[in-house]
């Protein structure tokens, strides 16, 4: 069965995942992405290039399942926001998997250095502290440091625990086996939580593993130490 992700509806950023592991619960074999009239609302045609080719394209390998670019395509068609009600009424899915080897990092760090929505980028002196103390690897936003989604989910496999701030690569964590920790550190995090139908001050989403949480702190570095040591 074809799912198709219309970009003239649907997001080509980490949103993706949420779509993906629903279609896939509801029996779709094959991807296919219609480019037809994006949504430029949020994401400059430059920028809806890179995410199909960075995240889209190559993330459906988690999910075990071919993808591809067409246009006309007729095929399921549903929304990511559907994941929320679709999880809370009992759906389950396939989690997504690393294609590589588990990496050595025994932690990571995923920074969030966004051009949109900049007040929810991490606070990166607190969290490279951090890192530093905890010898944890540091995962850097796309835009600063490239890293193919492949080999950042294959880090992610291997560590003892992820940490972050709420956005796409914990998202895409929160749909995995591996661990995470994410902060919800600000006004503007919560309300994209709420958004999404998280509710206030929740522990997980309705999917989350037990080595899996949200932390609704700010991300102080004090906070940061604290949820390190399960203190919080």
């Amino acid at each position: 069965m074809i799912a198709v992700y219309r970009l003239c509806d649907q997001s080509p950023s980490f949103e993706f995942f949420f779509w993906l592991v629903l279609v896939v619960a509801k029996g779709a074999t094959e991807i296919v992405v219609d480019p037809t009239n994006p949504k430029i609302s949020k994401m400059s045609l430059d920028d809806i290039d890179l995410y199909v080719k960075s995240v889209v394209i190559p993330g459906a390998d988690f999910a075990g399942v071919p993808i591809k670019i067409k246009t006309g395509v007729q095929g399921m068609v549903c929304s990511a926001q559907e994941m929320m009600p679709w999880a809370r009424a009992g759906g389950q899915f396939k989690r997504l998997i690393s294609v590589k080897p588990p990496g050595k990092a025994p932690y990571t760090v995923t920074i969030r250095n966004h051009k949109r929505a900049k007040n929810r980028n991490s606070n990166v002196d607190a969290w490279r502290k951090f890192a530093d103390e905890i010898g944890a690897t540091v995962i850097e936003d796309y835009a600063d440091h490239p890293l193919h989604i492949h080999d950042r989910m294959a880090l992610y496999a291997g560590a003892r625990m992820n940490f972050g701030v709420c956005n796409g690569p914990m998202g895409l964590l929160g749909l995995s086996p591996y661990p995470m920790i994410s902060f919800v550190p600000n006004e503007s995090s919560r309300n994209a939580q709420l958004k999404f139908g998280v509710e206030l001050n929740a522990e997980k989403w309705p999917w989350m593993l037990p080595t899996q949480r949200l932390i609704w702190k700010e991300d102080t570095i004090e906070n940061l130490r604290a949820a390190g040591r399960g203190k919080i």
